[in-house]
């Protein structure tokens, strides 16, 4: 199973602006179920370099090319505003990452 974790990084005195956005994009970009399914819809914490947001989605197989567009596209709409950053990563669970590398998981 393949996930999407998109990370969110902005300052502090944006987080009014973030959250509007957030709700723009929430509209214009509802859940798309025959690309994935969300895992975790939002999580924020504060950090050293301000406030850090992130989501992750499950990628439904042979859809992680269009998975990683609808983010990507989601994530340039929060680039519209000063001072925010973020980035996309592919992962896989565990089990799969073992048998990637040729080990067998436990159990």
């Amino acid at each position: 199973m393949v996930y999407l974790l998109a990370t969110v990084w902005f300052p502090p005195h944006k987080g009014e602006e973030v959250g509007k956005k957030f709700l723009e994009i929430t509209k214009k970009f509802p859940e798309d179920r025959s690309l994935g399914k969300s895992v975790l819809d939002g999580a924020l914490m504060r950090t050293k370099y301000g406030i850090k947001a992130i989501t992750i989605s499950e990628v439904k197989e042979g859809k992680l090319d269009d998975g990683l567009a609808r983010v990507s596209e989601i994530l340039a709409l929060y680039s519209e505003i000063e001072g925010v950053n973020s980035r996309v990563d592919t992962m896989a669970t565990l089990v799969e990452s073992m048998e990637m590398v040729g080990l067998k998981p436990p159990g």
